[in-house]
């Protein structure tokens, strides 16, 4: 389904035409708004999936900030996922929706009313997926950091018999050698990730009285007590 895009220009050499600020909702400076209405920072969203019933987004147009290979960011941005592509959109000063480019940044942070990071995506290069004969670099949603951390691949899925879309959301652990395995939300699947102190994870569930099966934000706490 990504192969529409195939044709989508890397433009990273523009990287350093960007001036870093602070985040927020202050307006991006003109070095960054010139650079926008060159149409250099990705090409135009065109729904793939229009028609279909369901959302594949993650999140309205929201304010927020991307993060650079080179180490810097642009803020004061409309952004919003979109999971059935993997992809970042952006809304351009003219309200077109267009894409960015994934191999220019390392992420990207969405922020809420009161000025708070609300989620946050790292660009994670090479991981093997399910459903691609090849890896992939794919945006995963941080949910716990640390020597062992948890991300959330928010995919959304084509149900073409039905014209629906279906939230497919995969789960990944990775420890701080790198090594990475898929899993669901259920307290066998935790317990048999070959990096984990089965004992030890064992024991923080059951002191702790956590219910894993179907729960993301109980799986956060486990993974979290068992960072400490």
């Amino acid at each position: 389904m990504k192969n529409i895009f195939s044709y989508l220009i890397m433009f990273c050499a523009i990287q350093n035409a960007f001036a870093q600020a602070d985040h927020g909702k202050s307006e991006p400076d003109e070095t960054y708004m010139t650079n926008i209405r060159k149409g250099l920072m990705g090409i135009e969203y065109i729904d793939p999936v229009a028609g279909y019933k369901g959302d594949s987004f993650y999140n309205d147009w929201t304010y927020g900030e991307i993060l650079l290979t080179n180490g810097e960011k642009i803020t004061g941005l409309s952004l919003r996922y979109e999971g059935y592509l993997d992809q970042l959109l952006w809304l351009r000063e003219d309200f077109i929706p267009c894409i960015v480019c994934k191999a220019c940044i390392t992420g990207f942070n969405l922020y809420d009313d009161s000025d708070n990071i609300a989620a946050s995506f790292i660009t994670k290069k090479g991981i093997r997926l399910p459903f691609e004969n090849d890896s992939a670099d794919c945006f995963f949603q941080t949910l716990v950091k640390g020597e062992y951390s948890f991300y959330a691949f928010r995919r959304v899925i084509r149900l073409s018999d039905v014209f629906e879309l279906a939230d497919d959301t995969k789960y990944y652990i990775f420890n701080n050698d790198h090594q990475y395995e898929k899993l669901k939300l259920r307290t066998r699947d935790l317990l048999n990730v070959s990096f984990i102190d089965k004992t030890r994870m064992k024991s923080i569930i059951e002191s702790n009285k956590i219910r894993l099966r179907d729960n993301e934000q109980e799986f956060i706490r486990a993974i979290s007590i068992y960072n400490m």
